[in-house]
């Protein structure tokens, strides 16, 4: 019989532990973090492995061994962004409790879910049930700034015995959502690809006080200018039609009818202004439908009286699924012209799983449990998670984004994340442990807790 109070009590004083050491990366410091989650996991009699990438950059793992079947990893990076001190009510890294919820950065991205994932292991040692496969833990560095380098990436090159796993759950999806009068949660299934580019424009260099038609500047700035506000050409995914779909699932028919025209591209655009969603979700929808570019960056000249002989705009791109850095590129072309260099700076193609397999599957039933009558739908992130540093390197890989989360009426908590006062509620902690204890027991072929134990 689990005391789910006590663990309320618990994995709550963990969050607010964790919350306390720095990590905003850079510089990361995540070491402190993998010490302390070390330290934990050994009280309870795990071996645990830690490695350091480099100083400061530090990983831990561990593992609880089971039957025969494949591995299970539970996933989470330790790094945080940066905030603004002054613009927060409680301070960012105090991990205060007030009325109900912790405070502090990393409360919703992912602090929550590392110590949850981690009080799960703790809670599987400490109550055994039969588990037909191994359960695997990483708490990881660098998923906020990093290209891999520091993370699971680093790990998969490394010490991949640590980490090597075919389903892996982790963060990116589970919070709920409502549209008209139905209530659905999240699985992160995929996400957009990554195409970051320089975009350089040449000319002739020269005093300032000569004005050139050849110059860089102006040439780049003419280019660029024409993404403002551009809208690429509409890519609907299976991923993205299937969300759509779920959504429409038992609505009203004219509800239902402009949900699933949000992929027609003839009529997506129509539907998507008719459809009663808040703004931010409908501009979601709409990146989701294409690739997308950003321009995020400007490098050009040196002093205010010398025209510069090059200036380079930097491009955050985003990749529908079965989209490519060369087809993206493409569509750029006809609008920024050919007089522009565009080379790819970081590249990560974009991911799609199945939404069912048979972890998917025992996500969905045990959410029944949970939560009867609130289905499960198959989501796709406009931006990316460590999945984009495991996949390329292990193919196949099953990736799933699911903590469950309960917005709170006129709270929502999820437009906190990278936000000032980032926070998230005990009762949400509590529910997402029990749910995630759950899931790991189901997949693994352990009888199913009973919802009062």
């Amino acid at each position: 019989m689990i005391d789910w109070t006590a663990v309320e009590r618990e994995v709550t004083g963990y969050l607010q532990d964790l919350i306390r050491i720095d990590t905003r990366n850079p510089p990361g410091n995540e070491s402190e973090a993998a010490h302390y989650l070390a330290e934990v996991l050994q009280q309870e009699g795990f071996h645990t492995a830690f490695t350091e990438s480099a100083p400061g950059r530090g990983n831990v793992t561990t593992r609880l061994e089971g039957g025969p079947e494949s591995p299970l990893l539970l996933l989470g990076h330790t790094d945080v962004v940066a905030v603004e001190a002054d613009k927060w009510t409680h301070p960012p890294f105090g991990g205060e409790l007030h009325d109900g919820y912790v405070w502090g950065r990393g409360a919703l991205d992912m602090k929550n879910m590392v110590v949850v994932e981690l009080m799960v292991m703790l809670l599987l040692r400490r109550h055994g049930p039969a588990l037909n496969r191994a359960v695997l833990f990483a708490a990881t560095a660098d998923e906020e700034a990093g290209k891999g380098d520091h993370g699971p990436g680093w790990l998969l090159d490394h010490h991949p015995d640590q980490i090597e796993a075919p389903v892996i759950l982790t963060e990116g999806g589970g919070h709920d959502l409502q549209v008209g009068d139905r209530r659905f949660y999240t699985c992160q299934v995929g996400q957009k690809g990554i195409c970051r580019m320089r975009v350089t424009a040449r000319g002739l260099p020269g005093h300032g006080s000569v004005p050139r038609a050849e110059n860089a500047v102006v040439r780049l700035c003419r280019a660029i200018g024409r993404l403002d506000g551009v809208s690429l050409p509409i890519h609907p995914s299976a991923t993205l039609t299937a969300f759509l779909e779920g959504m429409a699932q038992g609505q009203p028919p004219a509800l239902a009818s402009l949900l699933r025209k949000v992929v027609a591209p003839e009529a997506s655009e129509a539907a998507l202004k008719a459809l009663p969603l808040e703004e931010e979700f409908k501009a979601s929808l709409r990146s989701l439908l294409r690739n997308t570019a950003s321009v995020t960056m400007l490098n050009a000249g040196t002093k205010i009286n010398v025209i510069p002989a090059q200036a380079t705009a930097f491009v955050d791109g985003r990749l529908a699924p079965q989209q490519s850095a060369e087809s993206f590129i493409a569509e750029l072309r006809a609008f920024i012209g050919s007089e522009v260099e565009i080379e790819v700076d970081q590249y990560s193609p974009p991911l799609e799983n199945s939404s069912t397999t048979p972890f998917y599957q025992a996500i969905e039933e045990v959410m029944e449990r949970h939560e009867p009558g609130v289905p499960v739908i198959p989501s796709l992130s406009t931006g990316g998670t460590d999945a984009k540093h495991i996949c390329p390197r292990r193919p196949g890989t099953e990736i799933y984004g699911f903590m469950p989360y309960k917005q709170s009426p006129g709270t929502e908590e999820m437009l906190l994340i990278h936000g000032h006062d980032e926070r998230t509620s005990v009762a949400n902690l509590l529910f997402s442990t029990r749910v995630i204890y759950d899931l790991v027991c189901s997949y693994g072929g352990a009888p199913q807790p009973g919802m009062g134990d």
